[in-house]
Formats: C-alpha cells, structure tokens, sequence
C-alpha cells in the first residue's frame, strides 16, 4: 500500500518554497454535476441530435454546431428544402440543450454556495498559482471573494455584460487549462469574460448562448490527445497549459484521478523543472496503489527527477469541514 499523507504534512514538507495548486473534477463534484454536459443536456438517444455527438465522435457542442450550420449551408445551395428546414431546427435546439446541462449541473446561483466559499478561499490562499482543468464555475465564483487571485482580465473593460480582453500582460493567477464556461471568444483571437448583470452569471451565459448566439470555449473531448489538439489551436488555453509547463513552483494536485485521459498533463508534470508534486488521494474512493501506480509510469516515462508523494484529500478540508 502507498504512504498518504496528511494535508498538513503535506505542506511542512513542502517547506517555504513558492506553491502551485492543480484542481481538477474532485475540487468541484460536491456542488457541480461532474459527467459530462452532454449527459445532462437532455437530448436522448433516439434524436438525431444526440446520434450526431456519437457519429463524429465528440462532446464538444461548439464543433457540433459548426457541422450543423456548414451541412445547412450545403443543402441550401442544392435546394434540399425539407433537410435544410431540418438541421437549421437543430440549432437553435443544440443551443437549448447547452444551457439546459449548465442549469442541471450547476447550483443556481453563486450565493447558494456562499457559506462554504470562505474555507475555500482559505485552502486557495497557500498557493502562488492555480492551474484547473474544470471548466465549471465554482472557481470563477470562489476567487471573486477578495483581491488575491487575478485572472488577466485585469487591464480590461466592462462592456454589454463582458469584461474584455484578457491580455498576457496583465496580472494572471489563475489559469484556466481547459477554457470556462464563463469565457467566450470575441473578435479576432481576443477572449471575454462573461459576468453578472445582475440575475446571476448562469443567467448571464444562458442568454449569450440564446439570443447572442455563442457558445463558451472549454474543452470537452475525451482523449488526451484531442484535448491537447484544442488547447494548441486556440492563443489562451495555449498560454496557459505554456505557464503550467513552465511551473518551476511546489505543485500540489487536487482532485485528479491520474487518468490517462489526461497524459498531456502527467507529461508536463513530470517534463518540467519542478522538485516535488504532492497528489491527492480520496481513500477509500480512490485506488490509491492504482494512482501510485499512475505517477510512476508517467515518472518513467519522461525519465523525470520529479520526486512525488499522496496526501489524502480528506485532511485538506478545501470545502470546511472534513
């Protein structure tokens, strides 16, 4: 059996050298309905709708919808009225299906959370920098409690429910590896920060999505592959997977079951120049010797220095109270 250690001991070992946090699925399953938004979109698998996903292979809704306008376009031009009456009555339905899973995955709203963003932000506070994976909003709602973590969206400027654009000079510690659904695209390879207008940010993208017509840039493909194929073709998530490569601090991970799902990340973990990473464990939930096991094939594999050790998530108390 692999040695856990506690949270604390976790941190004394760590020392007084700067830290870095990674979060992923298990920072947020609590209150964020973690599977995938697909299955919570409410699209059965008798649409064609839902068929179509699984014919191309994908969860992704904005790649979906780009299939669904350019094969209208086509029928259009051969004059195929009935098929282009049908797939131009997909998309306003794909976009339906979208804020459907957002409002079925999250709390409705941030202060239904607010008790127990305190001891979270408390838990955040011990590190420099924040790497996620989660494209949730739990984070996003966290870190607008006080002024200690920035998102590089700082030099920007509020405007029609954005703030934009985040810019690489600004002050950024927090990154987010695979986009938000509080993040949108906007002219040119610029990205805007959706916000609260006043009804809730939840409400806030559901109309962007609706009546503005746009989806939010996260990451949803399964394989480790295609996601890394999504982050190199898009400037932001490209600058941020290049800062956590780049990570030189202590790394803690948190929330992450070492799948190989996610090799572009165990890769970089072990390829960069850091000393030491410290991975959380849930026992009993968890396989903790299949995790160990995990580390060290990546460890392996990039014949890396990088020193690990587990320590159980339990004792991080990231939510209050264990």
């Amino acid at each position: 059996m692999a040695d856990v250690i506690s949270f604390e001991n976790a941190l004394k070992g760590s020392g007084e050298k700067p830290r870095s946090l990674l979060v992923a699925n298990g920072f947020s399953i609590k209150y964020f309905h973690y599977g995938t938004l697909l299955d919570n979109s409410g699209l059965q698998n008798t649409d064609s709708l839902r068929r179509l996903f699984d014919e191309i292979k994908t969860k992704d809704f904005e790649r979906v919808l780009r299939i669904l306008k350019d094969a209208a376009s086509v029928c259009r031009a051969y004059e195929w009225k009935e098929q282009t009456g049908l797939l131009a009555a997909d998309i306003p339905k794909l976009r339906d299906a979208l804020v459907t899973a957002i409002r079925k995955t999250h709390p409705p709203h941030r202060d239904a959370i607010a008790a127990i963003i305190p001891p979270c932000v408390e838990f955040l506070e011990k590190f420099e920098r924040i790497f996620t994976l989660n494209y949730d909003l739990l984070l996003n709602w966290v870190t607008l409690e006080n002024g200690t973590f920035s998102d590089g969206f700082g030099l920007g400027k509020k405007s029609n429910g954005f703030i934009a654009p985040f810019t690489t000079g600004a002050k950024c510690s927090v990154f987010n590896l695979h986009g938000g659904l509080h993040l949108f695209r906007g002219s040119g390879d610029t990205l805007e920060k959706r916000i609260d207008e006043g009804n809730g940010v939840i409400d806030a993208i559901s109309s962007t999505i609706k009546k503005g017509e746009r989806l939010p840039l996260y990451v949803a493909e399964g394989t480790s592959e295609a996601k890394l194929f999504r982050i190199r073709n898009n400037a932001y998530l490209q600058h941020c997977y290049e800062h956590f490569e780049a990570n030189t601090n202590t790394l803690f991970v948190y929330g992450h079951s070492a799948d190989d799902n996610d090799a572009h990340i165990l890769n970089a973990i072990f390829k960069s120049r850091i000393e030491r990473v410290y991975f959380s464990v849930y026992p009993p939930s968890n396989d903790t010797n299949a995790i160990d096991g995990q580390l060290a094939k990546y460890k392996a594999r990039n014949g890396s220095k990088v020193e690990y050790a587990l320590f159980d998530a339990r004792t991080a108390s990231v939510w209050g109270a264990a």
